[in-house]
């Protein structure tokens, strides 16, 4: 199994990507371009898929894609960041083309399979990857077994509401996912620009251009406006950490992409958060951490699903 070739497509909101790789955890070819249509974007992976395997065939295919989606029919169903996406067959478009096992995963999941199978090397049992990127989802791993629930729908943490109102994600006002993504870490800093607030650098920027990614750099060279932005939502996230934590009792919770960029200015906050609101004993019984992945989370967690789609038929 280690030695075989597989083949992962992960597809975001933003842009998606091909990676060809092994069973070890080693990606050997990547290539991304940006996401528009189901149908040009997917002709796009497999054209793509066929040309980085060399003319070789894949043991198997592995696909992760934002939620909600259906594992067990292959069908992406209308996930908020990929409008017009609605009952795709994604699985069926790819196996049709490919004529190799095929399977598709949420991409949180998926990222927590590889985080627990190549980060953690299968060492932890029970242990949480909370994506911190575009969205925010959760993939939670329980006695090393994935938690899927009947409609895929297991983990979806960001359509929590954490207050009545506040920053839109998941379709809802004051959600995890609007209070602690990567994009909510933008949305926080304009609400809080047009409240009276110490000099930033981003006052330069307009309002409507400002994102998370440009509020984290100014919070790493130092800017106090940025800082305390990014300190609010580390509360927020560190909040739900202890949710997570009081109800699942995991051993680790793995943070991605934000944590990555941020940081401790980020992971202090959070631990801070997470340690007074979650019960003493589960907290103390929980590390909570930057992914061990790192930027390699992305493209390894369609390739452990592609791992697992071979295994499924070894």
């Amino acid at each position: 199994m280690s030695n075989q070739l597989l083949l992962g497509f992960d597809i975001g909101g933003t842009k998606s990507s091909v990676v060809v790789g092994d069973g070890n955890g080693n990606a050997l070819a990547h290539e991304e371009f940006p996401t528009s249509t189901a149908e040009s974007t997917i002709a796009r992976l497999i054209a793509l898929g066929g040309r980085l395997c060399g003319g070789e065939r894949p043991a198997a295919c592995g696909i992760a894609c934002g939620g909600p989606l259906s594992s067990r029919q292959g069908l992406i169903l209308s996930p908020p960041n990929l409008p017009g996406w609605d009952r795709v067959p994604i699985v069926e478009m790819v196996q049709t083309a490919l004529h190799v096992p095929t399977s598709l995963e949420n991409d949180a999941n998926a990222a927590a399979v590889a985080e627990w199978r190549w980060g953690l090397k299968c060492q932890v049992d029970n242990v949480i990857y909370l994506t911190c990127g575009t969205g925010m989802g959760a993939g939670i791993i329980l006695g090393g077994r994935l938690v899927r629930g009947p409609t895929d729908t297991a983990g979806e943490i960001g359509h929590v509401r954490l207050m009545p109102m506040g920053p839109v994600g998941y379709y809802k006002a004051g959600s995890v996912e609007g209070l602690t993504s990567g994009r909510a870490l933008g949305e926080l800093a304009k609400l809080r620009l047009q409240e009276p607030h110490e000099p930033s650098h981003l006052d330069k920027i307009p309002l409507d251009q400002i994102t998370g990614k440009e509020v984290g750099m100014e919070a790493l060279e130092g800017d106090a406006f940025a800082l305390r932005v990014v300190r609010e939502q580390a509360e927020y996230l560190g909040r739900t950490c202890a949710i997570l934590i009081d109800i699942l009792n995991p051993q680790r919770i793995s943070l991605g992409s934000s944590a990555h960029r941020l940081g401790n200015l980020l992971l202090d906050g959070v631990r801070d958060a997470a340690r007074r609101e979650a019960l003493p004993a589960a907290y103390q019984a929980c590390i909570i951490d930057k992914a061990v992945l790192g930027d390699q989370i992305q493209d390894l967690a369609a390739l452990a699903i592609a791992r697992e789609a071979a295994e499924a038929i070894a």
